[in-house]
């Protein structure tokens, strides 16, 4: 059975935004929380390629409410 079509979480953001959001990341930054970065939050979730989209999902989770807090 085919999955839904779902809008990509990261969908209202600009260009500008997204890059500068994955650079945060990858730099080990936090992404969102305070004390909340991309490598604490992708081992607490089970480390891995598992881990990693788990924390991507999370980052763009917070960076859309702090998009929509603005």
């Amino acid at each position: 059975m085919p999955r839904k079509a779902t809008k990509r979480p990261s969908s209202g953001l600009t260009k500008a935004q997204r890059s500068s959001t994955v650079k945060a990341a990858r730099a080990g930054k936090d992404i969102g929380k305070k004390g909340k970065n991309f490598n604490a939050v992708a081992k607490a979730a089970g480390g891995g390629l598992k881990g990693k989209r788990i924390a991507a999902a999370a980052m763009w989770r917070e960076v859309a409410k702090m998009k929509k807090k603005k």
